[in-house]
């Protein structure tokens, strides 16, 4: 349970973070004030994708993974912590996100957050992890949805598999 916490100070600290989150904020409500009726979470959610991205890339960019790793060597179970850190501190914000924006759902906000940092963990890198996720969501992803009916089924297999991948880089790669 220590693992977790130290990873929910983490990202609780994380300038970056908050900076993402309030921008995230912001542009919401303005959406919302000036979409007449429109959704504005098609737009919004990429501050979540890149919120996502910043919490899993943000230790590889400064070499903090390794004094993470020298406190938590089981990998397995500190990847496991990061992804419960991460929806724990993205639950609030995406419930304000939805509650600015008058629709969607906070737990597809989560579940892209949570993919979006998997695949920044596979990647190491937040510049591509940001072109992948934002490419993906607004480029490849409407061919994938017109074929699926919505629902959050694919966004949770999305993540699950992001997760998965995730946690076998970091099982088997050096810090």
């Amino acid at each position: 349970m220590s693992t977790a916490r130290a990873e929910l100070l983490k990202l609780v600290t994380l300038p970056a973070l908050a900076l993402t989150a309030g921008l995230t904020w912001g542009l919401t409500a303005l959406l919302a004030l000036v979409a007449d009726g429109a959704d504005p979470i098609p737009y919004v959610r990429a501050g979540f994708l890149v919120l996502g991205v910043l919490a899993a890339s943000s230790e590889y960019e400064g070499g903090q993974l390794r004094t993470t790793l020298l406190g938590t060597p089981r990998r397995a179970r500190l990847q496991l912590a990061k992804a419960l850190a991460l929806a724990l501190v993205t639950t609030p914000v995406a419930v304000v996100t939805v509650l600015l924006a008058g629709a969607g759902g906070a737990a597809y906000l989560v579940l892209i957050t949570l993919l979006a940092a998997g695949v920044a963990t596979v990647l190491r890198h937040a510049l591509a992890g940001v072109v992948v996720v934002l490419g993906y969501y607004y480029v490849l992803g409407p061919f994938v949805r017109d074929r699926f009916d919505d629902g959050l089924w694919l966004p949770a297999a999305w993540a699950l598999a992001a997760w998965c991948a995730a946690t076998a880089a970091v099982l088997r790669r050096d810090a």
